[in-house]
């Protein structure tokens, strides 16, 4: 009996989703926040951020959205002639509701994001997930739509930690605030 309930829940969300639209594009921004909150590492990483973008549209004004988004890292520790720099990998898993207004439609968004951090920073960071919370508009012309937002991503760690010996421990902000901008052309 317990092995129909995978197989029901999937053709009952199948046909709920059957026939909502798709939009597929992508997503670019910046960061709002200090990403080394530290007076002994100052921040050489790049504050901009891009990556695909997939947005599900689904009845009752819900929806969902997957992103992988990619910023550059790096940082300088001037006291001890480190200068390291890498890769960030985003992947944002985005429930979406959006109130049904005719012409800008504002939405809420709250989801999961593991994230990867690489290159040579990488020795110094660790894999980390996060809760995200945002908010924003969505409008379009056609099947173009945008649809700029706010999100704060909250981290399970720091994701770049420096231990110093018998010195401080430095480690990149817990709260990251992004400024986005979705760009979207409906497939369906």
């Amino acid at each position: 009996m317990r092995s129909w309930l995978p197989m029901a829940a999937g053709i009952l969300s199948s046909c709920v989703c059957f026939g909502q639209s798709i939009w597929i594009g992508g997503t670019g921004g910046g960061m709002a926040t200090d990403e080394y909150p530290s007076q002994f590492v100052t921040s050489v990483s790049m504050r901009y951020v891009v990556g695909p973008q997939l947005d599900i549209g689904l009845p009752l004004g819900l929806g969902f959205e997957a992103d992988a988004l990619y910023r550059p890292e790096g940082f300088q520790a001037s006291g001890l002639s480190l200068n390291e720099s890498g890769n960030s990998w985003e992947f944002p898993l985005l429930l979406k509701y959006r109130l049904p207004f005719p012409l800008v439609k504002p939405s809420l968004e709250v989801g999961y994001a593991p994230r990867v951090i690489n290159g040579s920073i990488g020795e110094y960071a660790s894999a980390s997930h996060g809760i995200v919370i945002g908010g924003g508009v969505q409008f379009g012309i056609g099947r173009l739509h945008l649809s700029p937002v706010v999100r704060l991503t909250h981290w399970n760690n720091g994701g770049v930690v420096l231990v110093i010996p018998n010195g401080p421990t430095i480690q990149s902000t817990q709260n990251q605030v992004d400024i986005l901008v979705g760009i979207g052309w409906k497939i369906r």
